[in-house]
């Protein structure tokens, strides 16, 4: 009950607001029509006092030109009340056109008495019900006072009954003609003021959602990429100037051109675009963006929508880096060293050649026995430390497993890495001779120069870099047998 009582509230009010826009309308109308007929009076003047100058119809010079004059005064009146604000529009548009009428009326009858046409009545119908399409009540009212008036007129000419008979069906028609016209435009002025209420109001309710969505929203042309709305919440988080968006587009939110491009084909074909996840470059931070298509103020708009995903990102990375890194040492462990093996053999045409170094650490299994479990992770972590004191940027160390590692090589030769790892037998050596260490440290290492095209698996190519470390622990093992011996 009390959402129908509202709404039977709201129609009159909005009724009563086209109503007064019409007005406002139909008042600068007839301020064109006025300068119009304000122009037009010296060629009738002209007409009243040289063409007619030696007609022998008194009464119809004079009538035809008091009509003339009154309309003059009429439109000079207007256009000198036009700009007063005291003045209600709503009844000078209506005392106008009663007057314009009448105007009509009397000059029909006046051509009655000497040419018998009612010409000037049915134009000033027709033009009134075409030009000033008010309240149809209030035209009504007009039409039926002057249309009465018009045929009491007509009915004291005098005329014979078939031609009062044929003006009364012909005048009457044209004037329930004017009125179907007046109606018809008096409508659809009223509809669409309606509509454009309707819209005005959708499109505050629209803003007014937009602008408390705790989310970053963004609107933009879908042609131009012109930004039409944003709010507080995207201007902090993409950390744009409040006091406007430079630039005023949307080309911020990519990374690049191709993949804007990418977006914008997928948001057309698709209309909308889910959970797109998306690295900003001016805010530094991760997005799930969504997409949708949407129709705004006649134009075609993509609405965006994001959540701010870095938190988790962060987070993503650090469950990655656990995954990928050996706690005890700290480098990369088995299933992210052998991950990147399988990429860099499955390369194709991008693939780089690469030499991999096979390294096992001598003695833990005795160090182990000799002082624990403890000292013998100590000397697998100190090994690695060591290692990797050598190794560039570009080369990778990752831990095979137990007292086995692997060093993949990057633009270098056999030979380099050689030297590198003479280096590394060095550093051993000092931290040997310096006696820091329960223990002494030392390892033994193959390599496998991978060329590309080579026709190998993972695998074999572990399998033989081991079989090569394996000759140099022989080697290292008979150089300790024969310490003992001496």
């Amino acid at each position: 009950m009390w959402g129908i009582t509202t709404k039977r509230q709201k129609n009159p009010m909005t009724t009563e607001e086209f109503n007064q826009s019409n007005y406002e309308h139909l008042y600068e109308r007839m301020k064109l029509i006025s300068y119009m007929l304000i122009f037009t009076y010296p060629c009738f003047f002209i007409v009243d006092f040289v063409f007619f100058k030696n007609l022998d119809n008194p009464v119809f010079k004079m009538v035809l030109s008091a009509v003339h004059i009154t309309g003059l005064l009429i439109s000079l009146i207007f256009i000198m009340i036009y700009r007063s604000h005291k003045v209600s529009k709503s009844v000078v548009v209506n005392g106008f056109i009663l007057l314009y009428l009448l105007i009509g009326a009397v000059s029909s009858i006046n051509s009655q008495l000497f040419t018998g046409n009612i010409y000037a009545y049915i134009i000033i119908l027709l033009a009134i019900g075409a030009i000033f399409p008010i309240r149809p009540r209030y035209l009504f009212f007009h039409y039926a006072l002057v249309h009465i008036g018009f045929l009491v007129g007509l009915f004291f000419i005098k005329l014979d009954h078939f031609s009062y008979l044929s003006m009364l069906i012909n005048s009457t028609g044209t004037a329930a003609i004017s009125f179907t016209i007046a109606l018809a435009f008096y409508s659809f002025r009223k509809n669409d003021f309606l509509n454009k209420q309707k819209l005005n109001r959708s499109e505050e309710s629209f803003r007014r959602l937009f602008n408390v969505n705790p989310n970053p929203l963004i609107l933009a042309k879908m042609g131009t990429d012109e930004i039409v709305l944003m709010n507080k919440q995207a201007i902090d988080y993409y950390q744009l100037n409040s006091n406007g968006i430079e630039p005023f587009d949307i080309h911020f939110l990519f990374r690049n051109s191709e993949e804007r491009q990418e977006i914008l084909k997928r948001l057309e074909a698709e209309r909308s675009i889910k959970n797109y996840l998306l690295e900003q470059k001016i805010s530094q931070k991760w997005s799930l963006l969504n997409f949708e298509l949407v129709d705004y103020m006649d134009d075609t708009c993509m609405l965006i929508d994001a959540t701010d995903i870095t938190d988790l990102k962060k987070k993503e990375a650090e469950l990655l880096e656990h995954a990928s890194i050996d706690m005890l040492t700290g480098v990369r462990n088995r299933r992210s060293g052998i991950e990147l093996l399988r990429e860099l053999l499955s390369a194709g045409s991008h693939a780089t050649e690469f030499i991999l170094c096979y390294i096992d650490i001598n003695n833990l299994k005795i160090v182990n026995d000799c002082f624990g479990h403890s000292t013998g992770d100590d000397l697998i972590k100190t090994s690695c430390e060591t290692i990797n004191l050598h190794l560039g940027k570009k080369e990778v160390l990752f831990r095979l497993g137990g007292d086995e590692f692997v060093v993949i090589f990057f633009n270098k030769q056999l030979a380099d890495v050689e030297q590198v790892w003479n280096q590394i037998h060095l550093s051993f050596k000092d931290i040997n001779d310096s006696k820091q260490k329960p223990y002494q440290i030392s390892a033994s290492h193959g390599y496998y120069h991978y060329k590309l095209e080579t026709p190998i698996t993972l695998e074999e190519m572990l399998e033989l870099a081991d079989q090569d470390m394996y000759k140099n622990k022989v080697h290292y093992k008979n150089q300790q047998a024969e310490l003992v011996r001496n």
